[in-house]
This record gives structure tokens, sequence and C-alpha cells, in this order.
């Protein structure tokens, strides 16, 4: 746990100012912030750890060394920068009913970030080239995802989904004044994000399928099964539990894994952090291969046990 618990007192510090921001949004927006603060709190039981989010300009720091306050900052808007995007993810997938609140109080989360931001970047730093580069790439992959199967045409396309939490490691490269690093860490950044989307849709996979979600498992099976027909769920679990598609499924994510390893440029914490996504992939397709064997010996026992009394 090197990606989380060196940093653990300073996480404490960024939910505890985050939740100070946000007690000051005007009603009915500071008690909505909070609870939707309370999903992706890391120290709340039940909610989504996103710890690539809140830690990555600490990993990133390990190598480009900025001054704590600076790097706390980053931490803090890549906060507020995950609450807006996945305010808008929820937009997407809900009724327009829902739209008013939500998206207000996404644009108060924005306007706490960009307020960080310009504390820390001047008007003319390159780092607004940077945002507007992420945000372009997030809309693009949002849009068109479904449309180009990048998991089977381009895998690195799926992180661009979370683009925009680069921020955080391109900012602390930036302050370092260390650019020149900065499209090594993308990359890596990236390779990291893919094993993390690829063990969600591992895990997500039926609700996906129900809401009609893009999805890299499915993708794969879509495509061997060559057919334009949708995907139905007791066909999905064909592949996976009788046609042992979580191996080949995982060899994809060891590739994945072997270019984070492979770089000349090595980020420990983020290494550490994407070595147990992929474990977890690994695990998950080995219990099933395992469990697979375990059925056909009973099988082949209860057989031969037959024949034995006949």
């Amino acid at each position: 746990m090197n990606y989380y618990e060196p940093y653990v007192s300073e996480l404490h510090i960024v939910f505890s100012e985050t939740r100070q921001r946000i007690a000051n949004f005007p009603e009915p927006f500071r008690q909505s912030g909070l609870t939707y603060l309370d999903k992706f709190d890391v120290f709340k039981p039940d909610s989504s750890k996103n710890y690539i989010c809140y830690l990555l300009p600490y990993w990133v720091n390990e190598t480009a060394s900025i001054p704590i306050e600076q790097c706390r900052s980053l931490a803090i808007a890549n906060v507020f920068n995950m609450l807006y995007y996945f305010l808008q993810d929820d937009v997407m997938d809900e009724a327009p009913s829902a739209w008013k609140e939500q998206l207000a109080l996404a644009h108060l989360c924005q306007a706490e970030l960009d307020a960080i931001l310009r504390e820390l970047f001047a008007a003319d730093s390159p780092f607004w080239s940077y945002r507007h580069k992420y945000v372009n790439e997030w809309a693009q992959a949002v849009v068109n995802e479904d449309k180009h199967d990048y998991f089977m045409t381009d895998i690195v396309k799926i992180a661009k989904k979370a683009s925009p939490l680069k921020l955080a490691s391109t900012g602390v490269l930036l302050l370092a004044e260390q650019s020149e690093l900065i499209e090594q860490v993308e990359k890596l950044v990236d390779y990291s994000l893919v094993l993390l989307q690829m063990a969600d849709d591992l895990s997500d996979w039926e609700d996906d399928l129900k809401e009609g979600n893009y999805n890299c498992l499915l993708s794969m099976i879509q495509f061997k099964k060559a057919s334009a027909h949708p995907l139905q769920v007791l066909e999905v679990k064909a592949y996976i539990y009788d046609r042992g598609l979580l191996l080949p499924y995982c060899n994809r994510s060891k590739e994945v894994l072997d270019h984070l390893f492979n770089s000349l440029l090595l980020i420990n914490p983020l290494l550490s952090f994407s070595q147990l996504i992929y474990a977890g992939i690994a695990s998950y397709a080995e219990q099933v291969e395992q469990k697979k064997k375990s059925l056909l010996l009973g099988g082949f026992d209860y057989i031969l046990s037959n024949n034995q009394k006949n």
C-alpha cells in the first residue's frame, strides 16, 4: 500500500479543506455538495475510492519535489475536478428533471477548481493550454468510445474520459519546471487509467449491458462474437465461464501493465497502484478458471462413481 499509506495524513487535510470549501456553497447546494463528496471521501465507509485522483500529485511529486502546500492545493483542485466530471456523468445518465440542481452544483465545483488553479498558475502559463487539451480529450472520448470501439482499436483512448485528472500531474511538473517530463507522465497515467477502467468494467458489465454503456469486457466479447446482434446476459456469462474469455482479457491487462514497467521514467507509487489493479483482474480470472476445473472434476467424479456402481 505504498501508493496510499504514506499520504494518509495529507488526505485528511485535503478532504477537510474540500469539505470547508463546500460548506461555503449557498443553499441548497451546501448540503447536497457535502453529501455528494461523501460518495468519494476515502475515509467514508462504502465510498468510491478514487485513489489516483486524490493521490496523483503526491505520487508525481516523489520525483518533482514542489512545496507540499502546492501539492496539496493540486490535490484539492483534483477533488473538485473529479466532482465536476462525475456530476456531468450523472447528468448524462439521469432524466432531465434532475439536471437543474446537478448542473448548478457542478458549476459551483468548477468555480472552486478555477479559484485554486488561478492561485497556482499565471494567466500566461502553459498550464491553461494543457487544461484545454484534457477537456477536449474528455469530450471526444465520451462521445466516440462506442463508435470507434477504442478497446479493440486504440486502447489508450479508453483513458481519455479521465484526462482532466492529469491536470494534477502536469501541474506538479510545471511548478517544478520539469515540463520535459509531461508527455512521459501523461502516457504512464493513461496506461494506469486503462487498467482501472478494465477492472471497473469487469465488475460492472451487467449494469453496463443493461444501461447500454460502453464496456471493455463487452467490447472484447462482441468482437469475438463477430456479430452486430446485441449481447445477452446468458451469452456474456457463457463467454466468461465456459469459453475462457477472461484469460485473453487478463493478458491484455498485463500488456498494459508492461508499458508502465518498461518506461524509462518510473513513478513507484503509480506502479504499485497499477500492479494492484492488475493483480485484481488476474486473481478474478484465476478464480473463474479454478472453479471451472473444480466443476469439471466434480462431473468426472460423478460419472466414475456411477460407472463403478454399475
